[in-house]
């Protein structure tokens, strides 16, 4: 049953996706882009879901973490060592495709962090995320660098002891939240991925209306599930403003819009969360 449960969250991706998909055909977007989501989706869902039903456990609780987070913050730091796009580093290009890591590798970030405190490694976790999010102001990327922080302070705040250190978290972290937005990039929005939402009202009141909920509704695995675990409330913080904030800034739209990398960072989640329910709560 539990297994089951896990593999219906990867459908409440799909009233996102669709919609998303109808703006951009309305819209015009030719059919090698946005058949791109619906690939990923259909791929995620049956790897994740094989995944999640395998026999033999294999926990994320098991490993050194350590070795693991060098790895993931390593990915992180990819992007600078390929060309920019007006002095912005977020993507690795591989031809054709554009991987946009941050919205891969921050979810993971947050688990293993998570996994960290755990260990009792508050003080190892409080560095790492700073550093993860100067990384961010560098790319520069304030929604990621803002969703991120949010989803860190919600884990930090519990897991962390000394008021103090609490404190100078989140001063910190709201002095480097601040920056990312006094520093914006120039990047103009695409319609069909940043303002994926205004395509979706241009559709009529009734399919805007269907939209939203159909964010709602990517959400409700992460908040349903955090009333017991830190973890799945810092994820759904984290997917909120990544939503938020495309409606002040130039940023994408996760899952509705145009882009595979959200995608995957969503399925990630929602399939390390049903794998270590046990471990996570």
């Amino acid at each position: 049953m539990n297994n089951l449960k896990g593999i219906v969250s990867y459908f409440l991706m799909f009233p996102a996706i669709f919609i998303g998909t109808l703006a951009m055909v309305s819209y015009g977007v030719p059919s090698s882009i946005w058949i791109q989501n619906i690939i990923i989706w259909i791929l995620g869902t049956v790897l994740g879901s094989v995944f999640i039903i395998r026999n033999r456990e294999k926990n994320l609780t098991n490993g050194n973490s350590s070795y693991t987070i060098i790895i993931i913050v390593a990915l992180l730091v990819l992007p600078f060592f390929f060309n920019d796009l007006d002095g912005v580093h977020r993507w690795l290009t591989f031809g054709p495709i554009n991987i946009y890591i941050a919205s891969i590798i921050c979810p993971l970030l947050i688990i293993h962090l998570w996994k960290l405190t755990l260990e009792n490694r508050e003080y190892y976790v409080f560095g790492l995320t700073l550093i993860i999010l100067i990384i961010l102001l560098f790319h520069p990327d304030a929604g990621q660098l803002t969703a991120f922080a949010c989803a860190t302070v919600i884990i930090l705040w519990k897991k962390i002891s000394r008021r103090i250190i609490k404190l100078l978290y989140i001063t910190l972290t709201i002095l480097l939240v601040t920056a990312s937005w006094v520093f914006l990039d120039d990047l103009k929005p695409v319609p069909y991925v940043e303002d994926i939402i205004f395509l979706v009202a241009d559709l009529g009141n009734v399919w805007f209306i269907m939209g939203i909920l159909s964010l709602i509704l990517l959400l409700s695995p992460f908040f349903l599930y955090g009333k017991k675990s830190i973890v799945s409330l810092a994820l759904g913080v984290y997917f909120l403003i990544t939503m938020i904030v495309t409606l002040i800034g130039n940023f994408p739209m996760p899952i509705m819009g145009y882009g595979i990398s959200p995608i995957i960072g969503y399925i990630i989640s929602i399939t390390l969360l049903n794998k270590n329910k046990e471990n996570f709560g």
